[in-house]
């Protein structure tokens, strides 16, 4: 087990240290920010296009691996929506933050690292616009048309709404980019995949760095009993429900399989918090947040070794 928490040890402490230069004032979080939007509109992509672009339309667009990691992930929805509004009796903006904080990882900024430092790149970065590509495309509108729902808006309007602020998303974008490439059967001039290579190697890093600044500028609240199911089914149950959903899927490859589990165990996206604030609920939010990246640590080097072969 040691050796399990050795292996993604290094990552948390990217984390930490990023958490601890920005709470200690050595860093301000209004210089790494900048930072992060390097990575987040610059070096990621850069990363995300250049590995689509590189693969067979097959592999880079695997629809029965979105098929199983979108049934797991509307289920663990589904479940948090239903619960928040029965149970808790919360309206419709709390509701759908909860689901969403239940069933959105923070897929490039941490499960990506993780994934590459378990089973190495090439399957994480396979997995990587998949999993995007569910997040961005049917799990993050869905719960900001559900929010947008509680302000009196239509469905349409509302969905209009979620719907064009991702088509801004710079990963997303480099998503479609590097699909429409390897799709058209295009390739880069050996120079300009040689520029993005160097692009590419800071990504990671970088981004753990940033989210430890991100969790250093947001303050815990009273932990009650919806934070704490968000973070046990964003860590335990929304794996779970990914490695039911992928294991319907015939002769899948095991250590796709495993990239996919890997993907869902990571916690929520760092954004979590922000969308949080435009409904009023910033604290609940980054308490979910600062818990779910702490507890990932331990949650993730568990499911490693259960997952070891």
């Amino acid at each position: 087990m040691l050796a399990l928490l050795l292996l993604t040890l290094p990552i948390y402490l990217l984390v930490g240290l990023g958490y601890v230069i920005v709470r200690s004032d050595y860093v301000s979080a209004a210089d790494l920010k900048p930072i992060g939007q390097l990575v987040l509109r610059v070096s990621m992509p850069a990363l995300i296009f250049l590995a689509i672009s590189r693969l067979p339309i097959r592999e880079a667009l695997r629809w029965d691996f979105i098929g199983g990691y979108l049934a797991g992930s509307l289920l663990v929805f589904a479940f948090g929506f239903l619960a928040a509004r029965v149970i808790f009796r919360r309206p419709m903006a709390p509701a759908a933050m909860i689901a969403l904080g239940m069933s959105c990882s923070n897929s490039a900024f941490m499960a990506f690292p993780i994934a590459t430092t378990v089973v190495g790149e090439g399957p994480a970065i396979q997995v990587l616009p998949l999993a995007m590509l569910v997040e961005n495309l049917i799990i993050i509108p869905l719960a900001l048309t559900l929010a947008e729902l509680q302000g009196g808006h239509s469905p349409a309007l509302a969905l209009r709404k979620t719907l064009a602020s991702m088509g801004r998303n710079p990963l997303l974008l480099a998503v479609a980019a590097g699909l429409a490439f390897t799709a058209l059967g295009l390739h880069l001039p050996d120079f300009l995949s040689r520029t993005l290579a160097l692009l590419a190697p800071i990504a990671a890093p970088v981004a753990l760095l940033s989210i430890g600044g991100t969790v250093a500028t947001l303050t815990a609240r009273l932990v009650n009993p919806p934070i704490v199911m968000v973070v046990v089914s964003k860590l335990i149950l929304h794996p779970l429900a990914v490695w039911a959903g992928l294991s319907l899927i015939p002769d899948l490859d095991p250590v796709l399989k495993t990239t996919g589990i890997i993907f869902a165990a990571a916690p929520m996206l760092s954004t979590f918090a922000l969308l949080g604030l435009r409904y009023k609920l910033e604290a609940a939010t980054a308490t979910a947040l600062i818990f779910a990246t702490a507890a990932s640590f331990f949650t993730i080097s568990g499911l490693i070794a259960l997952l070891a072969p």
